[in-house]
């Protein structure tokens, strides 16, 4: 069977509140100190026998390819101790946010139009992301075949990992609205069903686990 682990980054310096992706640009934010513990914690948790036989998959942002290398660190590996070596795809970058400083008038329009739904000036929607996420999904599958892979590791963002769930699981938009984002560093699995109650998100072949279900808002 197939097992996919989606990981968020870990804790970086927009997160903390240090630097502001508008000042930076939002590829050059790094992790903190304790964004680099809290990788190394989930390497160790995802362990070295299921990573060096993953097919690793990477946002190219700096925050996501910091928290692989610790995940590697945490589990005593190098890339050279991978039996594929990491794949960076930047369909697999956060929801760009635009050039002006939105927020405010995010928090207002979002709740007028859906989270799903509201694009940002000069930016992206979580919808445009749907879209480039499920272009990744038809080459992951095309890859996970040619390599006969049955386990996948992607290291990508919190709005992105959503996605990803929604369109890997054929779920609703209004399922998509009561996901909570993961947290820092946290591990999303994704395998076959074998149960019911699995996860609190499932389908009649697929159970995702790591996500919470929240109330909208």
């Amino acid at each position: 069977y197939l097992t996919l682990k989606l990981v968020r980054h870990a804790e970086s310096r927009s997160n903390a509140g240090v630097d502001a992706a508008w000042k930076l640009g939002d590829h050059n934010i790094a992790l903190t100190r304790r964004g680099h513990a809290q990788a190394r914690a989930a390497g160790k948790e995802l362990g070295a026998a299921f990573i060096k036989d993953s097919l690793v998959y990477v946002s190219p942002y700096r925050r996501t390819t910091e928290t692989l290398a610790c995940i590697l660190a945490g589990a005593n590996l190098d890339q050279g101790a991978l039996r594929h070596p990491p794949y960076e795809d930047p369909r697999l970058r956060e929801v760009e946010a635009g050039y002006a400083d939105n927020r405010a008038k995010k928090r207002r329009q979002g709740s007028v139009h859906g989270w799903f739904y509201y694009r940002y000036e000069q930016g992206e929607s979580a919808a445009d992301c749907y879209d480039r996420t499920s272009s990744f999904i038809e080459s992951m599958w095309r890859q996970i075949e040619r390599k006969r892979a049955r386990k996948v590791l992607i290291v990508t963002h919190g709005l992105t990992l959503r996605c990803f769930v929604m369109r890997f699981l054929h779920l609703k938009v209004a399922d998509f609205e009561r996901m909570a984002n993961p947290g820092n560093a946290a591990i999303v699995t994704i395998a076959r069903n074998r149960g019911s109650g699995a996860g609190p998100f499932c389908t009649d072949r697929w159970w995702a686990q790591g996500l919470a279900a929240v109330s909208p808002g």
